[in-house]
């Protein structure tokens, strides 16, 4: 009997509902769930003792070894968004019940989410858009900035020379911290800041005369 090809799961989203009808569901987990974070008063956040990879998951000093992982909330706090999609409702539950606010919390591939970039107020999108009709904009930006690069093409980049904070973007072996081993014999230095990542694809792109389109907000 011939096997038959698997299909893919239906991505997961993430579906808040408040007490007063209002309902947050993006097209990612982690933007509804920060989104989600902001509504809640920082006094009680302030309060909260969820623990996530034996850290507080929340903290007003971003974590430096989860940077990639780190959303602000306002108010001066920050959030560990590392974990999937039922990790964030377990812990909007947690915070829900402590605190009495009342959340509805369902997770479903049927729900219909706003695409971030159109919705989630502060959450931070980068996506590049190729003429070819390729579009890469993965949840996590340094994903998006090391997939655009690899589609670029690790030699021809290397071949400009860039330099991030005074340090070459690709070398031949690892030398600092924040590179990602992108084939035997490269090391791409992926910024921690999403607004630098667009930066740098920007001249990149300039300078390869490439027309790509890149969004930022």
């Amino acid at each position: 009997m011939e096997e038959q090809p698997k299909q893919r799961a239906a991505k997961k989203k993430l579906r808040v509902t408040f007490p007063n009808g209002d309902i947050i569901c993006y097209s990612n987990a982690k933007a509804t769930f920060v989104e989600t974070l902001r509504r809640i008063d920082s006094d009680s956040l302030a309060k909260v003792s969820i623990e996530l990879c034996h850290l507080p998951l929340l903290t007003r000093n971003p974590y430096p070894q989860y940077k990639n992982d780190m959303e602000d909330v306002g108010n001066g706090w920050f959030v560990n968004t590392r974990g999937g999609v039922y990790n964030k409702a377990a812990q909007l539950r947690i915070i829900s019940d402590q605190f009495r606010i009342g959340l509805a919390i369902d997770v479903s591939a049927d729900f219909k989410g706003e695409k971030v970039a159109r919705g989630a107020r502060g959450v931070t999108v980068l996506q590049v858009s190729f003429p070819d009709g390729t579009v890469i904009g993965e949840e996590n930006t340094a994903d998006t900035f090391m997939q655009s690069v690899w589609k670029i093409g690790i030699d021809r980049v290397a071949q400009l020379g860039l330099l991030h904070g005074g340090k070459k973007l690709i070398t031949t072996a690892k030398q600092y911290n924040g590179q990602i081993q992108v084939d035997e014999h490269r090391w791409l230095l992926v910024p921690g800041a999403t607004k630098d990542k667009a930066k740098l694809l920007k001249v990149i792109n300039i300078m390869l005369h490439l027309n790509l389109d890149i969004l930022f907000i």
